[in-house]
């Protein structure tokens, strides 16, 4: 994997993260989710982790 591709990957990680667990924590504690539901907002996170980390390489290309 390209390293500045990693590197932006590591930084959309970092701030999705958060957010990401405080909805699980609530999914699973306060309202419970079908599992299906549960793993397509997963999913949707991956994708949001790789797209943000692609859109952030490609703003800085000269």
């Amino acid at each position: 994997m390209n390293p500045k591709l990693r590197e932006k990957t590591l930084e959309s990680l970092s701030a999705v993260l958060p957010i990401t667990g405080i909805m699980l924590l609530i999914s699973i504690l306060l309202v419970p989710m079908e599992l299906g539901a549960m793993v397509m907002f997963l999913t949707g996170a991956i994708m949001l982790i790789l797209g943000m980390g692609l859109f952030q390489l490609g703003a800085e290309m000269p």
